[in-house]
């Protein structure tokens, strides 16, 4: 039986793969640019211009979501009575008798108490900002060189996500630049996740919405493009993550979804096989199961009764 589903059985669709391998950063290095008038044709010469208040709303909304939450003054939340365990968990208060948690917070990796009807949201805190993957850069001279390049300009204290921002940048323009694609769109995704990482979770969450509708026309390293119907399940992971924590409908989410497209999208749209608009309704679809558990339960209707005056 289980022979027959395998052979005549609905077969998953597998998305596209967003780990950049040593081989496709050479072979981008390598590239002897034959692709280059169909290249030409299907980059697009001018960005659109945006407004960046779209943007700003989301970021509002998620710093309010990732305030601090807890004490640091080892002391019950819910009366103010010290505890002297420093041990993490939980914890029953000797003089309200109330359950409350000692964690540690992300914000500042503080060990804070926080009360028990906080911890779903002290908990998505911490998930917005783990299981992020680091980019693995191959040609760690490049990331000197771009560093250097970045101090000569006058850039002060650098920190190491900076210089990885503009590594990035660096990559993706020149895997444009040889019809890699597929490579173009995965280092879009490092650049999500580097993002995610500072805490930028608005325009993280922009570069994710960015890469799925590039996963939907299917980009490959030879500069082609076909329909996919499916979501690489990693950046299911990673888009679902962000929303949870944002508290965000994806069927909410059209605002932030056009700007992504019109804001990050390199593409003339006549060399895609899917259209923004379609792209964004197989998301719904994809996201229908989490958006409904967002459901606001709405509150019955309330009826005045009017009654003749006697």
């Amino acid at each position: 039986m289980k022979f027959f589903q395998n052979l005549f059985g609905t077969k998953k669709i597998i998305g596209i793969n967003l780990n950049i391998s040593k081989n496709a950063v050479m072979d981008m290095k390598d590239s002897t640019h034959t692709l280059q008038d169909k290249i030409e044709s299907d980059l697009k010469k001018s960005p659109d211009i945006v407004d960046r208040r779209i943007l700003m709303r989301y970021e509002k909304r998620f710093i309010d979501k990732f305030k601090k939450i807890g004490n640091l003054n080892q002391k019950c939340p819910y009366c103010s009575k010290a505890y002297q365990s420093l041990n993490l968990g939980e914890k029953k208060c000797g003089e309200c008798k109330k359950t409350f948690f000692v964690q540690k917070r992300v914000q500042d990796m503080g060990t804070v108490a926080v009360m028990l009807e906080k911890k779903p949201q002290f908990d998505l805190q911490w998930k917005a900002t783990s299981q992020i993957k680091k980019f693995k850069f191959f040609l760690p001279n490049e990331y000197s060189y771009i560093e250097k390049q970045l101090q000569g300009q006058g850039k002060k204290n650098l920190q190491s996500g900076d210089v990885m921002h503009s590594l990035l940048n660096a990559y993706a323009k020149n895997s444009l630049n040889a019809g890699h694609y597929e490579l173009y769109m995965a280092f879009i995704f490092h650049k999500a996740e580097l993002m995610r990482s500072q805490q930028r979770f608005a325009e993280a969450l922009e570069c994710y919405l960015y890469v799925y509708f590039l996963q939907s026309n299917l980009p490959d390293n030879e500069a082609n493009f076909s329909q996919n119907l499916s979501i690489n399940e990693e950046l299911r992971q990673q888009i679902a993550q962000l929303l949870e924590f944002g508290n965000i409908q994806i069927k909410k989410l059209k605002d932030l979804f056009d700007y992504a497209i019109k804001h990050l999208n390199v593409f003339n749209e006549s060399s895609l096989t899917i259209s923004a608009h379609k792209s964004y309704s197989l998301l719904m679809k994809e996201f229908k199961e989490e958006d409904a558990n967002k459901e606001e339960i709405k509150p019955m209707r309330s009826f005045v009764l009017y009654t003749k005056a006697s």
